[in-house]
């Protein structure tokens, strides 16, 4: 019988943490579900873990070459065959009614496009203690309820972080895939592809899909993963048109200098969490004009040292 939900799950050197993610689908609420691995040429363990599960809706394809996440994502939406996609990545993992409480929103608001708040999880920790909406409070405000997502408001407020469940066949019918040559903020340009193709997204309020933050995944350089985002960016803005999508180029040309704010932060954070004083210090000096943004990452920093070492 045909499955309601193909989960697919891009997997590159996460033997550590892929039972959990497996688990987590084997535990769904929704049952007809099929999952689709998709081993990105792995050096560690991470085959011989998704091997070891004897059930017949896993599936588990290998890539002949390291391809990245958008590429791993292609080969597993193309051999899907459930009427949903949902995303998922191998460190990660959800709450047991995550599929069922997504597939009723998108029945209720006729949606293409569906997803929640993410709950994040410290490297090391199982419990959350804060969501991402909840981290962005100050920028999107208090959400209480379910609320839909165009692309201008993707422009503005950048939701591609969440990992949507997308109906495949809106994908197919507007030939939409992940573009290959990104290795960041992938999400984000293919959210707002879909959603320029008048796809529609709904947002659940709802915190069901556990995001772990690792040292080893993609996001764990600031500064790199922020420069690939700018260059995806830049391309994206560069294939719109300005006759008909003037706002979202407008928009997007504010998401980029955002992004650029929150990368000269990233330089200036990534040696202060070290302990690196001495190019602290002269990041300052050659930037003075930064200096009202350097400040309270120093005292955020300060505090957290002195938390530190009253702990011990």
């Amino acid at each position: 019988m045909k499955p309601s939900v193909s989960v697919i799950i891009p997997a590159f050197n996460v033997e550590a943490y892929l039972g959990a993610a497996i688990d987590s689908v084997l535990e769904q609420t929704q049952r007809d579900v099929e999952l689709i691995i998709v081993d990105d040429c792995s050096t560690d363990g991470t085959a011989e873990v998704a091997g070891r599960y004897q059930d017949a809706r896993i599936h588990v394809l290998r890539n002949a070459k390291n391809e990245g996440p958008s590429q791993s994502r292609n080969v597993a939406i193309d051999h899907a065959t459930g009427e949903w996609v949902a995303i998922l990545d191998g460190d990660d993992w959800w709450k047991p009614r995550r599929l069922e409480g997504l597939l009723a929103l998108a029945e209720a608001h006729r949606a293409d496009i569906v997803c929640d708040d993410l709950l994040l999880v410290p490297e090391g920790e199982r419990n959350p203690s804060v969501t991402f909406f909840q981290t962005q409070a100050r920028r999107l405000g208090r959400i209480e309820q379910p609320f839909e997502v165009n692309a201008l408001k993707m422009a503005v407020d950048d939701y591609g972080f969440l990992k949507p469940v997308f109906c495949k066949a809106f994908l197919n019918a507007h030939a939409l895939r992940y573009n290959p040559a990104l290795w960041a903020g992938e999400d984000f340009d293919f959210l707002l592809r879909c959603l320029l193709a008048s796809g529609r997204m709904v947002v659940s309020q709802e915190a069901m899909y556990c995001y772990r933050s690792r040292p080893g995944s993609l996001t764990s350089d600031p500064v790199r993963c922020l420069t690939r985002i700018i260059d995806m960016a830049d391309a994206l803005t560069a294939s719109l048109d300005p006759r008909t999508q003037g706002e979202v180029i407008a928009a997007m040309g504010r998401y980029r200098e955002w992004k650029l704010r929150e990368r000269e932060d990233a330089r200036f954070r990534a040696p202060l969490q070290k302990g690196a004083w001495g190019e602290c210090m002269s990041l300052a000096w050659r930037n003075p004009a930064k200096l009202p943004r350097y400040m309270p990452m120093v005292g955020r920093q300060l505090v957290s040292l002195a938390v530190s070492k009253a702990r011990r």
